[in-house]
Formats: structure tokens, sequence, C-alpha cells
């Protein structure tokens, strides 16, 4: 599924949440918050504050994910955009104990995504010594635009050797080269907000395809779908939920025009929680 491996998805009887996911340690900016990030943000209804990782159920059932993977079957025969939304519903709802749990357990995509927001927007603007150093031995170096996109992807997303990170530092590095395939001449370290939150979106999108083809993905590994049509399938999935995404950003975004860092990550949680729930009313 594009990923580093194969997996047969988690099952029954594990918690929703792998107790390792706290422990993925994911960059920030500098060697901490910019000075401007020391203060909340009235925009924000929870005044700076990150929301609370809510406790999800203590495992997961039987056959947790039995109703979105045939949901996902009838997408990959079909191409109904319907029986997709079906499948991300019952993914999110059953076998991930809720929009909200689901969206926890994307967290690390959150944290990544505030990340790459948090560098970027230093990087054009200047405000952190370390980030400042950073530009300058780029520059220094006449380093590529491709050389650049495997620095910031290293500089934001985490480093360890498992999937979600493995697949964070994909779904970072894929955003990357579809913005230089849109403008081959854009200067990464020069993007303006819209671009950097056109990144973040694509990045999402990613992230959200990469999770469920890691937990429900085998069923359109072993379907009789012709490679073309696999890809075919995969590219709309992958479509559907980066417009859902980008939706949900847009709308929380302009509600706190100069978010902090802690608020970006909040704002990219709930987009991801909001965009579960959507799925979640197909079913």
């Amino acid at each position: 599924m594009g990923t580093s491996g194969s997996s047969d998805g988690p099952g029954p009887g594990v918690p929703f949440d792998p107790p390792w996911l706290d422990n993925i340690d994911t960059p920030t900016p500098g060697d901490g918050l910019p000075p401007d990030e020391q203060k909340p943000d009235d925009a924000d209804p929870r005044n700076g504050q990150p929301e609370p990782h809510p406790k999800p159920p203590d495992v997961a059932p039987p056959r947790r994910f039995a109703d979105a993977r045939r949901a996902l079957g009838e997408f990959a025969r079909t191409g109904s955009e319907e029986a997709f939304r079906r499948a991300v519903g019952h993914y999110s709802r059953t076998g991930m104990g809720g929009a909200r749990s689901a969206a926890n357990r994307m967290r690390t995509s959150a944290r990544s995504g505030a990340s790459a927001f948090g560098v970027l927007q230093a990087a054009r603007e200047r405000t952190d010594p370390a980030i400042n150093e950073w530009v300058d031995s780029l520059i220094a170096r006449d380093a590529s635009a491709q050389e650049i996109a495997d620095e910031i992807v290293r500089r934001t997303t985490p480093s360890g050797g498992s999937q979600d990170e493995a697949a964070c530092q994909q779904s970072m590095a894929q955003a990357m080269e579809d913005l230089l395939a849109n403008d081959p001449d854009v200067d990464l370290l020069n993007l303006d907000d819209n671009n950097i939150w056109e990144l973040i979106e694509s990045f999402l999108g990613y992230e959200a395809f990469y999770r469920l083809s890691l937990d429900i993905g085998q069923v359109l590994e072993s379907s009789t779908l012709t490679p073309r049509d696999s890809v075919v399938r995969m590219k709309e999935m992958r479509e559907y939920l980066k417009a859902e995404l980008s939706a949900q950003v847009e709308t929380l975004r302009a509600n706190a025009p100069h978010a902090t860092s802690v608020q970006l990550q909040s704002i990219l949680q709930r987009a991801l929680e909001h965009t579960f729930a959507v799925y979640e009313g197909s079913i």
C-alpha cells in the first residue's frame, strides 16, 4: 500500500492506543518554542492549551474491522464513494472506538504537522536562531529543492523505525513532492502561509490514507483488482480523505489566524476528529 511493510492490521483484545505511541519523539522548531508562542491566543477557546488525550476504551472488540473491510471491498469492486465513506465510518466507530479515539490514535500526525508549520514559518520570518543557522547552511551549500525537501522531512518528522514513524516520514515526503510538482520553482524556505497550509493538508491526507492502509488496506491487496485498478482505487482513497480533511482544516484555521504551535496541533487534531465524525455519519 506504499508504506515500508505489509501488515495484517491490529486485532481484537488489544488497546486502541498502543502503549508506545506517546514515546514517539516529534521534533520541534529550533531548540524550543519561539518567543511569541509562550503566550496563549485569546482566539482559541482553550486559551492555547491542547486538548487532553481522552482515555480510549481498554481493548478493541472482536471483529473490530469486519464492517469496514466489507465496505472497503465493495469500494474496491465498484469504486462507489458511498461505500468508501461507510468503510471509513465503520473503521472509526467500531474499529477505533469513535472519532475522537481515531483522531487521538493519529496524534503523531498532528504533532508533525504543527512542527512542519513552525519550521517553515520560522524559516521564512527568521525568528528562531537555530532555524536561521539551518537555513543559512542550506543556502551556503546551494542545496537543491529536493535536498531542502529531504531536510524539512528530517527536521519535522519522527526518526524512529515504527510503522507510524515510517508512514509519517513518507507522508511528509510525498506532500513535499506534490508541492514541488505543482510549482517546481517554489522556494521551500520562503513559503507563504497558504502554501504551508496546503502542504500540511496534503500531509494529513497521506497520513489518514496510510493509517487506513495499515489497518484495513489488506482488502485491496487481496482483491481481484488489476495492478492498474488498485492504483486508481488508492489514489481515490487519498483524494477523498484529503478533500474532507482540507475542508475541516480550512474551517478551523479561520477561527485562529495567528495560532501558536500548541494551537496548531489542536487544530489538526480536531480536523482529524471532525473528519472521522463526518464519515461516521455515512453509516
